[in-house]
């Protein structure tokens, strides 16, 4: 199984970036952000689904700054709207199917009342607002066969780490296409420093959109003698989904961080999306730094807008290039960017 050990190297020979990339080129690279995954393949009953969590360190105990931008709102995530309203995060972020938002959502619920004895409590207990992120995988998972929940909630959780990142057809991924291959979860750090002050920016983000022949590698749309199965692509318009969590220790507060939402869809337009009339596209971003600044320099400010940008870029392409096949609903796969003629320029 792949370990997150391929750290962007390969796509570096075909894409200038400008920004270095953190230790592991991942959001765990910002300071005490933690990944897990569940996944969930079952090609007999057509099922290929999954569940991965982006946890800041403590948000649970104390909110973060966050904001979040919609760029297509053709979903059913759900916690944005408070999110937006007080600028802060108070739970881990879930990504998961369409279908399994309501159940993983409610698994989510039951393990803060469990550990939380003021959630809902008897003197007035408050209220927590959770974070559920969406892509529909119906195509190649049956949601009528399965659906996660709380086992797979508490998996991903469990084994949240720092460190190296698995991408590709894993967690919320497994089920996803983009761009008519195999496909799903990818993750990019970069490094900035400005006025003596180092800080990093993360994202990771499960990409489900797309079609063949719109697929764009460093300015270059990507063409192949062998063809990608137009039942799974050319014939179909270009809907789908992407959600996007962006993790910084820059210390924006909830308008600034909007603000670095809004430059995620540079990224995804390099890579050949075109945001279609029915996909969801929409980011979330925090920062683990408390001490926020109601104004950060431009300067500051422009090397997020910049590092934003790289690294959606390169965590769709990263989902792409780390992906494996996947037989899901009906016996239905798709072809892998490894294996297409046009992979000799990417890997050794």
């Amino acid at each position: 199984m792949d370990d997150g050990s391929d750290d962007g190297r390969g796509l570096q020979r075909l894409v200038t970036w400008r920004l270095p990339p953190g230790p592991h080129n991942a959001i765990t690279d910002v300071p005490g952000v933690r990944v897990g995954h569940a996944t969930v393949l079952d090609p007999a009953r057509g099922v290929a689904t999954g569940v991965s969590v982006v946890v800041p360190a403590g948000v649970e105990e104390r909110a973060v700054p966050a904001a979040s931008h919609v760029i297509n709102g053709y979903g059913k995530s759900t916690g944005l709207v408070q999110l937006d309203e007080l600028g802060t995060l108070e739970s881990p972020i879930v990504f998961t199917s369409t279908f399994a938002v309501p159940a993983v959502q409610d698994a989510l619920l039951r393990r803060r009342l469990a550990s939380d004895a003021d959630v809902g409590g008897r003197d007035g207990g408050r209220s927590v607002n959770l974070v559920v992120l969406e892509c529909n995988d119906a195509r190649f998972n049956d949601p009528r066969e399965y659906r996660c929940g709380d086992g797979e909630l508490a998996l991903a959780l469990g084994c949240a780490s720092g460190g190296a990142v698995e991408q590709g057809t894993v967690g919320a991924g497994t089920g996803m296409t983009t761009f008519g291959l195999s496909g799903g979860f990818g993750t990019a750090s970069r490094e900035f420093g400005v006025g003596g002050s180092e800080y990093c920016l993360g994202v990771a983000l499960v990409s489900n959109f797309g079609v063949w022949g719109d697929l764009t590698i460093g300015g270059q749309l990507i063409q192949t003698t062998e063809p990608v199965d137009r039942q799974d692509s050319g014939d179909d318009p270009p809907d789908g989904s992407v959600v996007i969590v962006v993790a910084t220790n820059a210390p924006f507060d909830s308008a600034s961080l909007g603000r670095v939402c809004g430059r995620a869809q540079n990224g995804l337009a390099r890579t050949g999306c075109v945001t279609a009339h029915g996909s969801g596209e929409l980011v979330v971003a925090f920062s683990t730094e408390q001490q926020s600044v109601r104004e950060p320099h431009p300067e500051l400010l422009n090397a997020a807008f910049r590092a934003v940008a790289e690294c959606v870029e390169e965590a769709v392409l990263r989902g792409l290039v780390e992906a494996r096949p996947v037989t899901g609903r009906e016996g239905r796969s798709l072809p892998v960017l490894r294996d297409l003629p046009v992979s000799a320029e990417i890997f050794d």
